[in-house]
This record gives C-alpha cells, sequence and structure tokens, in this order.
C-alpha cells in the first residue's frame, strides 16, 4: 500500500508567499494594469504615481482571493481526488491547518489589521459562494449520492468562465466608465491568475492541474 502524503501546515505558508511574489513582486497586477491602459488608451486609470499604487493594491487583494479560490479546489488533488472534492477526515483536519497557516502568513505579509484579515476571509467566502464551482444546487451536495456528485461536476465543468466575480469586480476598481472593455481585460487576467496559481501548487506541493 502506497504511503499517504502528508500535508503540512509549513506548505501553507509557502503558498501564501508564492502567491504574494507573484502578484507584487513578479508585477502581475502592475503589468496588467499598464497593459490595459495602453490597450485602450486610458493613461488617467493610473495617470499618478499615488493612483497607480492604489489601484495596484486594491486589485491585487481581488487577485489574492481569486487565486486562493484555485488553491483550495485545487488541494484535494494533493490527496488524489478530484478537483473540489469533500474530504474525509483526517485530510480535512489538514486542510484546515493548512489555511490557517496559509492566512497568518498572509496576515503578516500584507500586514493587516485584524478587522482587514476578517474581512479578506469573508470575502473569501463570497468568492466561493459565487463562483460556478458551486454552481450546483445545494441539495446535491448535500445528498453526497453518486448521481448528486455526477451532477455538481458537470455542472462546474460546464460553468461558464464569466461566473466568477472576479471580472466584475474588478472592472469596478480598474475603469467604470468603460466597465464592458475593463471586464473583458479582467476575465482574459483571471485566467492569468488561475494559471499562476496553478504552477505554484504544482511547484510547492505537487499537484499536477486539473481543469
Amino acid at each position: 500500500m502506497p504511503t499517504a502524503r502528508k500535508l503540512f501546515p509549513s506548505y501553507g505558508s509557502a503558498v501564501a508567499q508564492a502567491l504574494c511574489q507573484a502578484l507584487a513582486h513578479d508585477g502581475m497586477v502592475r503589468n496588467f494594469i499598464a497593459a490595459y491602459a495602453r490597450e485602450f488608451d486610458r493613461k488617467a486609470v493610473a495617470a499618478s504615481a499615488m493612483q497607480a499604487h492604489e489601484l495596484e493594491i486594491t486589485i491585487g487583494r481581488e487577485a489574492l482571493l481569486s487565486m486562493i479560490i484555485e488553491v483550495r479546489e485545487q488541494l484535494p488533488r494533493f490527496f488524489g481526488k478530484r478537483r473540489g472534492a469533500e474530504l474525509p477526515e483526517p485530510q480535512a483536519a489538514a486542510v484546515e491547518v493548512f489555511f490557517d497557516q496559509l492566512f497568518s502568513t498572509l496576515g503578516r505579509v500584507q500586514r493587516w489589521s485584524d478587522d482587514e484579515m476578517v474581512e479578506f476571509l469573508r470575502d473569501i467566502e463570497l468568492y466561493a459562494r459565487m463562483g460556478p464551482q458551486h454552481a450546483a444546487p445545494g441539495g446535491a451536495r448535500r445528498r453526497g449520492n453518486a448521481a448528486g456528485r455526477r451532477e455538481a461536476a458537470a455542472r462546474r465543468d460546464t460553468a461558464r468562465p464569466d461566473r466568477f466575480p472576479f471580472p466584475d469586480r474588478c472592472a469596478l476598481l480598474l475603469d467604470p466608465s468603460m466597465m464592458e472593455k475593463a471586464r473583458r481585460a479582467a476575465d482574459k487576467f483571471h485566467g492569468e491568475l488561475v494559471r499562476a496559481a496553478r504552477k505554484i501548487m504544482a511547484r510547492g506541493l505537487g499537484i499536477r492541474a486539473a481543469r
């Protein structure tokens, strides 16, 4: 029998640092804002250094929410389960500790106050409820039988990308006066964020991306 993989709490800290590295130090958000301003001749969205910095912080927060949702969806695959699968104990307990460490590290890196941390966690749950990964009716998830699981998986697989909350929320921050163009650009950026999160999971936890 193969040895069961162990999800160490330190993995959560490592993933949190890698997420912050990708968004801030590697310039994903900054490059996205600059590319949007060039493509649509919208220099006004980041006319000053202060305005650009504030926009990078607010959009970066939304990007972080999206990437953590992808991490959460991919994490069951560490244990050989399908994407988004419910986990039994003690795997579920290990995942809870993993995220405790991830959020603790995020709070330190981002220098969030307790109130800011609570608000971020609340938005995580909002993102989770709004995303297509939860498009299945609650009854199918609660039943837990094979038919219910197949129905939930089918709904996740056929959910439209624009069901994710990131494009609309990002567009409102980026350029509300040109909402449709901003939303399309944000939708494309969301795909980049998801791919970046999958790469982090592959490097740090050996999880090969499942779409």
